[in-house]
Protein backbone atom coordinates (compact mmCIF):
# COMPACT_ATOMS: atom_id res chain seq x y z
CA UNK A 1 0.00 0.00 0.00
CA UNK A 2 1.36 3.41 -0.93
CA UNK A 3 1.85 5.89 1.96
CA UNK A 4 -0.23 8.58 0.22
CA UNK A 5 -3.07 6.20 -0.72
CA UNK A 6 -6.24 7.36 1.01
CA UNK A 7 -8.26 5.06 3.24
CA UNK A 8 -11.96 5.61 3.96
CA UNK A 9 -12.48 5.94 7.71
CA UNK A 10 -16.05 7.21 7.80
CA UNK A 11 -18.90 9.14 6.24
CA UNK A 12 -20.50 12.44 7.20
CA UNK A 13 -24.09 11.71 8.21
CA UNK A 14 -25.31 15.10 9.50
CA UNK A 15 -24.35 18.50 10.83
CA UNK A 16 -24.17 18.83 14.62
CA UNK A 17 -25.27 22.13 16.12
CA UNK A 18 -24.84 25.54 14.54
CA UNK A 19 -21.05 26.02 14.73
CA UNK A 20 -20.10 23.75 11.81
CA UNK A 21 -19.52 20.50 13.68
CA UNK A 22 -19.93 17.31 11.66
CA UNK A 23 -21.37 13.94 12.69
CA UNK A 24 -19.17 11.20 11.29
CA UNK A 25 -20.23 7.56 11.15
CA UNK A 26 -16.90 5.75 11.59
CA UNK A 27 -16.00 2.96 9.18
CA UNK A 28 -13.16 1.63 11.29
CA UNK A 29 -12.80 -0.77 14.17
CA UNK A 30 -10.76 1.89 15.99
CA UNK A 31 -12.76 5.16 15.76
CA UNK A 32 -10.54 6.72 18.44
CA UNK A 33 -8.04 7.39 15.63
CA UNK A 34 -10.00 10.59 14.92
CA UNK A 35 -8.52 12.05 18.12
CA UNK A 36 -4.97 11.56 16.79
CA UNK A 37 -5.38 12.82 13.22
CA UNK A 38 -4.27 16.28 12.14
CA UNK A 39 -5.75 16.30 8.63
CA UNK A 40 -8.69 14.51 7.06
CA UNK A 41 -9.99 14.51 3.51
CA UNK A 42 -13.68 15.13 2.93
CA UNK A 43 -14.81 14.48 -0.62
CA UNK A 44 -11.14 14.52 -1.66
CA UNK A 45 -10.42 17.97 -0.16
CA UNK A 46 -8.02 18.30 2.80
CA UNK A 47 -9.26 19.84 6.06
CA UNK A 48 -7.26 20.51 9.23
CA UNK A 49 -8.93 18.65 12.07
CA UNK A 50 -9.50 20.96 15.05
CA UNK A 51 -11.33 18.57 17.39
CA UNK A 52 -12.87 15.11 17.60
CA UNK A 53 -15.02 13.54 20.29
CA UNK A 54 -17.23 10.46 20.56
CA UNK A 55 -21.00 10.97 20.75
CA UNK A 56 -23.25 7.89 20.98
CA UNK A 57 -22.45 5.78 17.87
CA UNK A 58 -20.83 8.65 15.89
CA UNK A 59 -17.90 11.03 16.25
CA UNK A 60 -18.32 14.79 16.29
CA UNK A 61 -15.55 16.51 14.32
CA UNK A 62 -14.78 20.16 13.80
CA UNK A 63 -12.60 21.06 10.84
CA UNK A 64 -10.95 24.30 9.84
CA UNK A 65 -13.01 26.36 7.41
CA UNK A 66 -16.38 24.85 8.35
CA UNK A 67 -17.75 27.26 10.93
CA UNK A 68 -21.52 27.27 10.42
CA UNK A 69 -24.37 24.85 9.90
CA UNK A 70 -24.94 25.85 6.26
CA UNK A 71 -21.37 24.92 5.31
CA UNK A 72 -21.51 21.66 7.27
CA UNK A 73 -24.74 20.67 5.51
CA UNK A 74 -22.96 20.80 2.13
CA UNK A 75 -20.64 18.01 3.32
CA UNK A 76 -23.33 15.50 4.33
CA UNK A 77 -22.92 12.07 2.66
CA UNK A 78 -19.29 12.71 1.71
CA UNK A 79 -16.65 10.13 2.59
CA UNK A 80 -13.94 10.91 5.13
CA UNK A 81 -10.48 9.65 4.20
CA UNK A 82 -6.95 9.77 5.57
CA UNK A 83 -3.64 8.89 3.91
CA UNK A 84 -2.43 5.42 4.88
CA UNK A 85 0.80 6.92 6.25
CA UNK A 86 -1.16 8.98 8.81
CA UNK A 87 -3.02 6.07 10.34
CA UNK A 88 -1.71 5.17 13.79
CA UNK A 89 0.68 2.23 13.68
CA UNK A 90 -0.89 -1.04 14.81
CA UNK A 91 0.78 -3.27 17.39
CA UNK A 92 2.83 -6.14 15.95
CA UNK A 93 0.58 -8.92 14.68
CA UNK A 94 -2.55 -6.75 14.36
CA UNK A 95 -3.94 -5.25 11.18
CA UNK A 96 -6.51 -2.81 9.88
CA UNK A 97 -9.48 -4.54 8.26
CA UNK A 98 -8.71 -3.04 4.85
CA UNK A 99 -5.28 -4.71 4.99
CA UNK A 100 -6.90 -8.14 5.42
CA UNK A 101 -9.82 -7.92 2.99
CA UNK A 102 -8.78 -9.46 -0.31
CA UNK A 103 -5.99 -11.66 1.07
CA UNK A 104 -5.58 -15.08 -0.49
CA UNK A 105 -6.35 -17.75 2.11
CA UNK A 106 -4.31 -20.96 2.04
CA UNK A 107 -3.98 -23.96 4.35
CA UNK A 108 -0.75 -25.10 6.00
CA UNK A 109 0.05 -27.35 3.05
CA UNK A 110 -0.48 -24.49 0.56
CA UNK A 111 -3.93 -25.50 -0.69
CA UNK A 112 -5.88 -22.45 -1.78
CA UNK A 113 -9.07 -21.99 0.24
CA UNK A 114 -10.30 -18.72 -1.28
CA UNK A 115 -10.26 -14.97 -0.67
CA UNK A 116 -11.11 -13.04 2.48
CA UNK A 117 -14.24 -11.05 1.62
CA UNK A 118 -15.59 -9.81 4.95
CA UNK A 119 -14.85 -9.62 8.67
CA UNK A 120 -17.81 -10.17 10.98
CA UNK A 121 -17.55 -8.78 14.49
CA UNK A 122 -19.03 -11.03 17.14
CA UNK A 123 -19.06 -10.84 20.91
CA UNK A 124 -16.26 -13.34 21.43
CA UNK A 125 -13.98 -13.03 18.41
CA UNK A 126 -14.15 -11.88 14.82
CA UNK A 127 -15.10 -14.32 12.08
CA UNK A 128 -13.47 -14.24 8.65
CA UNK A 129 -15.81 -14.76 5.71
CA UNK A 130 -13.92 -16.42 2.89
CA UNK A 131 -15.25 -16.83 -0.62
CA UNK A 132 -14.15 -20.33 -1.59
CA UNK A 133 -12.97 -21.46 -4.99
CA UNK A 134 -16.49 -22.79 -5.63
CA UNK A 135 -17.95 -19.36 -4.62
CA UNK A 136 -19.38 -20.79 -1.39
CA UNK A 137 -18.78 -18.96 1.89
CA UNK A 138 -16.42 -20.47 4.42
CA UNK A 139 -16.41 -19.07 7.95
CA UNK A 140 -13.24 -19.20 10.05
CA UNK A 141 -12.92 -17.84 13.57
CA UNK A 142 -10.15 -15.25 13.87
CA UNK A 143 -8.33 -17.08 16.65
CA UNK A 144 -4.68 -18.18 16.86
CA UNK A 145 -5.48 -21.88 16.48
CA UNK A 146 -7.10 -21.19 13.09
CA UNK A 147 -5.16 -18.17 11.76
CA UNK A 148 -1.56 -19.33 11.66
CA UNK A 149 0.11 -16.43 9.85
CA UNK A 150 -0.59 -13.25 7.94
CA UNK A 151 1.77 -11.92 5.28
CA UNK A 152 0.44 -8.58 4.08
CA UNK A 153 3.31 -8.07 1.61
CA UNK A 154 2.67 -11.45 -0.04
CA UNK A 155 -1.13 -10.96 0.14
CA UNK A 156 -1.60 -14.27 1.94
CA UNK A 157 -3.07 -15.64 5.15
CA UNK A 158 -2.30 -19.19 6.24
CA UNK A 159 -5.07 -20.95 8.16
CA UNK A 160 -5.89 -24.26 9.76
CA UNK A 161 -9.48 -25.10 8.92
CA UNK A 162 -11.48 -26.11 11.99
CA UNK A 163 -12.72 -29.68 12.06
CA UNK A 164 -16.43 -29.73 12.81
CA UNK A 165 -17.96 -32.80 14.33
Amino acid sequence: MKPDEKIIVGRIVAPHGVRGDLRILPDTDRPEIFKKLKTIYIGGKPYALKSARPHKHVYILHVEGVDDRNTSETLVSKMVEVPFSELPKRPEGTYYYFQLIGLEIVTEDGTKVGTLKEIMETGANNVYVIEGEDHKEILIPAIPSCVLSVDIDAGRMTVRLPEWE
